[in-house]
C-alpha cells in the first residue's frame, strides 16, 4: 500500500513539474510575441550605404512607425545597373545612394518627383534634378590637424593652397586608386580648376606627403595619433576622433571644399508611394541624427543650414558643387597616376 502511495505521489510531482514547464514556456512565448513590433505596411529600400547604419535606420523606423523596412544592400557600381532597369522590373520602393548613382537614376527616368512639402526644409544645394531626389546627409573634406602642429603653425594652414606652401608640415592623403571613395576629391578639383590645374595642385603637395594611404579614413587617423601633422579626409572621420577626445582640430578649407552626399529617391515602380513619402519625411528629421549618435556616426544633416557650421577659427563651411563629366574622370585619374603618384623626377 505504501509503495502504491509513493508511486502516486511521484506521478503527481512529475505532472506538476510538466505543467509548470508548459506554463513557463507559454509565458516566454507570450513575452516574445509582445516584443515583436506589429507592422502595418512594408517598404523595400535599395542602398549602397554603410550596411550596419542602414539596418539601424530600418529597425528604428519599424519600431516608431510600425512599417517593416527591408534594406537591400547593393554595391555602388551595381546600383547604377539596377537603376537602368525598366520601371516594371524595379520591384522596390526607394533608393538611398550617392549623388552619381542618383544622377543615373534621373537619366533613366527611374524616380518620382518629390513634393515640395518634403523638400522645402532642405537647401536647394541638396536637391536633385527636377526634385527627383533630395540629400539626407553630406560629408565634406576637411583638414584634420594634430593639436601640437595647430598650436605652432597649423592655424595658418587653412586653405587648400596654403597646404602646398613651403613648410615643414607632413601630410597624409588617400591614394585615389587604392580607395575609390576618395575620387570625389580629385574629380571636384578637376571641375573647379580643370585637368591641368588639378594635376598641378596635387603635384605641389608631393614634398609634404609622407604617405598615400590605402583607405580613406587613414589620413585622419594618422593625424589624430600624431603620425602626420595634417590628414586630408572626411568630416565624419575627423569628428569621430574629436568626439573621442583625440588631440585633433578640424579646419574647413576657406576657399571651399568637395563633399560626398547620400540622398533618397522614390522609385516609379513603388507600390506604396504614400508610405515612401512618410519614410523620407522621417529621414529628414532630427530623429535620424539621434540614431547617428547611438551608432557613433558623425555626418552633417542636410536639414541643418550650412551657415550654422563653423570651424575652430570661425570659418564657415563652403561646399564646392559640380565636378567633371564621367568620360573625363578616367583620363584625370590616369594623369594623376602618371604625373603625381608615380612621377619620375629627372635631374
Amino acid at each position: 500500500m505504501k509503495r502504491v502511495r509513493l508511486v502516486c505521489i511521484f506521478i503527481a510531482v512529475l505532472g506538476g513539474l510538466f505543467g509548470a514547464g508548459l506554463w513557463l514556456s507559454e509565458m516566454k512565448q507570450a513575452a516574445a510575441d509582445h516584443l515583436v513590433v506589429p507592422t502595418r505596411s512594408e517598404l523595400t529600400v535599395y542602398t549602397d550605404g554603410d550596411p550596419d547604419l542602414m539596418m539601424a535606420i530600418g529597425r528604428a523606423y519599424e519600431k516608431e512607425a510600425q512599417v517593416k523596412v527591408h534594406m537591400i544592400p547593393i554595391g555602388q557600381k551595381q546600383m547604377g545597373t539596377r537603376l537602368a532597369l525598366p520601371e516594371g522590373e524595379q520591384q522596390g520602393d526607394l533608393v538611398i545612394s550617392t549623388v552619381p548613382n542618383l544622377g543615373q537614376g534621373v537619366t533613366h527616368g527611374a524616380f518620382h518627383r518629390l513634393p515640395a512639402d518634403i523638400t522645402q526644409n532642405v537647401e536647394a544645394t541638396f536637391h536633385g534634378t527636377n526634385e527627383q531626389w533630395v540629400g539626407i546627409w553630406y560629408d565634406p573634406y576637411v583638414f584634420a590637424v594634430h593639436n601640437d602642429f595647430y598650436n605652432a603653425k597649423g592655424k595658418y594652414v587653412n586653405t587648400w593652397f596654403s597646404l602646398a606652401y613651403t613648410g615643414p608640415w607632413r601630410i597624409a592623403v588617400t591614394d585615389f586608386v587604392a580607395d575609390e571613395r576618395a575620387i570625389t576629391l580629385l574629380n571636384t578639383f578637376g571641375g573647379i580648376y580643370g585637368q591641368e590645374g588639378a594635376i598641378s595642385y596635387f603635384d605641389s603637395l608631393r614634398p609634404h606627403i609622407v604617405q598615400y594611404t590605402k583607405e580613406l579614413p587613414s589620413p585622419v587617423r594618422m593625424a589624430a595619433i600624431g603620425d602626420v601633422d595634417i590628414g586630408v579626409g572626411r568630416y565624419s572621420d575627423a569628428k569621430l576622433y574629436e568626439v573621442h577626445k583625440y588631440p585633433l582640430t578640424i579646419l574647413y578649407p576657406r576657399e571651399g571644399t568637395p563633399y560626398d552626399m547620400m540622398g533618397v529617391a522614390i522609385l516609379k515602380g513603388t507600390t506604396n508611394e504614400s508610405e515612401s513619402k512618410a519614410f523620407i519625411t522621417w529621414l529628414l528629421s532630427e530623429r535620424l541624427q539621434a540614431i547617428w549618435k547611438d551608432n557613433d556616426v558623425h555626418y552633417i544633416a542636410t536639414i541643418n543650414t550650412m551657415a550654422s557650421h563653423k570651424d575652430r577659427q570661425g570659418n564657415p563651411l563652403v561646399l564646392w558643387t559640380g565636378g567633371i563629366a564621367q568620360a573625363e574622370e578616367t583620363k584625370l585619374l590616369r594623369e594623376w597616376i602618371r604625373q603625381v603618384r608615380f612621377r619620375k623626377d629627372t635631374p
